[in-house]
C-alpha cells in the first residue's frame, strides 16, 4: 500500500525490470504516482500488473529512448493526461562485456551512447518543458561507477569497458551542465550509481535491486534544499566524478 498521497507525478525509463522495476514500486509506496517507462508492452503489462495488484499508484508508458517518435508519444500523454512531471529517472541502460579499447569497433561505442548518453538526452529534452510546470522537479541520471575517473585511477587493475564508461561519464557532464543551466530554478538534476546490482545486466552478480535502488529514490525525493550537479554512488553519498 502507498503510504502517502503526494500528487507527484514520476516516469522511470526501462521499469520494467532490474533497478528501474524496484525504483518504480519504492517511488508509488511514497504516494507518488509512477509511470513505468518501457519499450515492450507485454512485458511492461505484466510489470504494472504485478505493481497494481498491490495496490500501489502506478501506469504504463511506452517508451523506447532510442526512438524518437515513442519519445514524443509519450510527452503527448504525459501532456494531456497530467500536465505536468515532477521526477524523471533516466534509467534505461545497456552494458556488455567488452575487448580491450584497440579491438572495439565504432559500432560497439556507438549502441552503448545510443541508449545510455543520446537516450538519456533526448528524453531529458523532450520532458524538460513539463518538468518546468513542476514545483520541485528532480532529474536523476543512473549512472555507473565506471564512469568515475576517480574509481578507475583508484584501481590496481584496468577495467576495460571503454565504450559503456565513455557513455556514462558524458551522461555525467551532461548532469552536470543542466544542472547549471538550471540552477535558478527548483529543478535539481543529479547522477548516481547503483553500485554492482544483480540484474540481468550483470548475470545476476552484486547486491540486491533494493540497495541499487536506494541511491535514485534518495535524489527522486530531494527537499527544496538539496544538491543539484552532483554525483552519488549506492550508499546515498557524494562521490568524485
Amino acid at each position: 500500500m502507498a503510504t502517502a498521497d503526494t500528487n507527484k507525478i514520476a516516469l522511470i525509463t526501462g521499469a520494467n525490470k532490474g533497478i528501474g522495476f524496484e525504483i518504480t514500486k519504492q517511488l508509488a509506496q511514497k504516494g507518488i504516482h509512477v509511470l513505468l517507462g518501457s519499450r515492450d508492452e507485454v512485458r511492461g503489462k505484466k510489470a504494472v500488473e504485478q505493481l497494481t495488484a498491490e495496490n500501489l499508484p502506478v501506469s504504463l508508458i511506452i517508451i523506447d529512448v532510442t526512438n524518437q517518435s515513442t519519445i514524443d508519444a509519450a510527452v503527448n500523454e504525459v501532456t494531456n493526461k497530467y500536465g505536468h512531471l515532477d521526477i524523471l529517472i533516466n534509467n534505461s541502460g545497456v552494458y556488455a562485456k567488452e575487448p580491450r579499447p584497440s579491438e572495439l569497433t565504432v559500432d560497439d561505442i556507438r549502441h552503448n551512447f545510443d541508449v545510455n548518453f543520446f537516450g538519456a538526452f533526448s528524453v531529458t529534452k523532450a520532458f524538460l518543458p513539463l518538468i518546468r510546470k513542476s514545483t520541485a522537479g528532480r532529474i536523476v541520471n543512473v549512472s555507473s561507477g565506471l564512469s568515475s575517473f576517480h574509481f578507475h585511477e583508484s584501481q590496481a587493475n584496468c577495467f576495460f569497458h571503454l565504450a559503456y564508461s565513455a557513455s556514462k561519464t558524458s551522461l555525467n557532464m551532461l548532469t552536470y551542465q543542466l544542472a547549471q543551466e538550471l540552477k535558478k530554478t527548483t529543478i535539481k538534476v543529479n547522477a548516481c550509481t547503483p553500485g554492482l546490482t544483480a540484474t540481468d545486466l550483470t548475470n545476476f552478480h552484486g547486491h540486491s535491486v533494493e540497495i541499487g535502488a536506494k541511491s535514485s529514490i534518495f535524489l527522486a525525493t530531494l527537499p527544496d534544499d538539496g544538491p543539484s550537479g552532483k554525483y552519488f554512488d549506492e550508499n546515498c553519498q557524494e562521490h568524485p566524478w
